[in-house]
């Protein structure tokens, strides 16, 4: 399977081109070899849950931390139910564990016995640690989609916790959301006001943002489609690139799909895998299209292109 452009959900080295993680959180392994709570804070489709994963992969490979990600969304749909918001997120654990970790490396059916479920993260994060046998590192996606007393449960029992690191509890801990907990204001119904999130998690160390691409790594971003077909992209076309995206992940990722993932870029895979067939090494690929042009001197025009070691023509009409 070819890599492409991604523009739904993280993105994954083996599938998609990517930007290396060490050159947009470039901050984050010094904050955790120094045991901080720290948090990423930035607007959606930026790449902040694509970073954290490539992040925990890395981290587990290295072998000096064990390290996890868990989104908590799910547990947003209890609101105010603080009890039963600690049950699904201790069963995230679950799930997340059985995809990432090794069996040795998974909580033991003891961690999950909780005496008080009011309680409960703290006390499972508690056992789990006291059980590995390197420190734990937890990444805590949508930590803003929870809501009122279910997000005070979680922020004041990892406060709570926190001094009992890293042998009780996560050596290192980053929470990802969209805006900065100092910016929450949450509603407690059973306290009837609202409280500061920077008081309720007044442990963080930092607030770290993920910025949008810069032009060297668009050029970069958009090097990796030339290295695997071949397709090169001007200097003057980069900069285009640059100028309407801004370098918003997103943009950038939407403007090489259509770019290089279009009709044009299937029929020249057609073609390519056509003449393959053929023991044929040179094509021609005609693209008709139904909108009149807006620039007589694009009828006819030709471009040469590489497809999979196969030289192919392409004629504009």
């Amino acid at each position: 399977m070819y890599k492409f452009f991604n523009t739904s959900g993280p993105c994954f080295p083996n599938k998609h081109y990517m930007v290396p993680t060490s050159k947009r959180l470039f901050q984050t392994k010094e904050l955790i070899e120094q045991e901080k709570y720290f948090v990423l804070h930035a607007p959606r489709q930026t790449g902040k849950t694509t970073q954290v994963i490539a992040l925990m992969h890395e981290l587990n490979a290295e072998g000096t931390y064990v390290s996890l990600y868990i989104n908590v969304e799910p547990a947003q749909a209890y609101r105010e139910d603080a009890v039963m918001a600690n049950q699904i997120i201790i069963n995230r654990f679950r799930i997340q564990s059985l995809v990432y970790l090794p069996e040795e490396l998974r909580p033991s059916p003891q961690c999950y016995d909780i005496a008080l479920l009011s309680d409960g993260l703290s006390e499972f994060l508690t056992k789990w640690c006291l059980e590995l046998p390197k420190p734990l590192i937890l990444f805590f996606d949508e930590i803003d989609t929870l809501i009122g007393n279910s997000l005070l449960s979680v922020l004041r029992q990892l406060r709570a916790g926190y001094t009992n690191r890293p042998q009780a509890f996560p050596h290192s801990m980053c929470l990802i959301g969209v805006r900065d907990i100092r910016d929450y204001r949450i509603l407690s119904d059973q306290q009837s006001r609202h409280i500061i999130g920077g008081s309720a998690f007044n442990i963080k160390d930092q607030s770290l943002t993920i910025a949008n691409f810069n032009q060297e790594q668009v050029a970069q971003l958009y090097a990796q489609h030339t290295e695997a077909t071949g397709q090169a992209f001007t200097q003057e076309a980069l900069k285009q690139i640059f100028w309407y995206s801004q370098g918003q992940p997103w943009l950038v990722n939407a403007l090489g799909r259509q770019l290089c993932f279009s009709e044009l870029r299937k029929g020249r895979v057609q073609l390519a895998d056509y003449l393959k067939r053929c023991g044929l090494n040179f094509g021609r690929l005609i693209i008709y299209s139904r909108k009149p042009p807006e620039d007589i001197e694009t009828v006819g025009k030709r471009e040469q292109m590489e497809e999979e070691g196969k030289q192919i023509e392409v004629i504009w009409m």
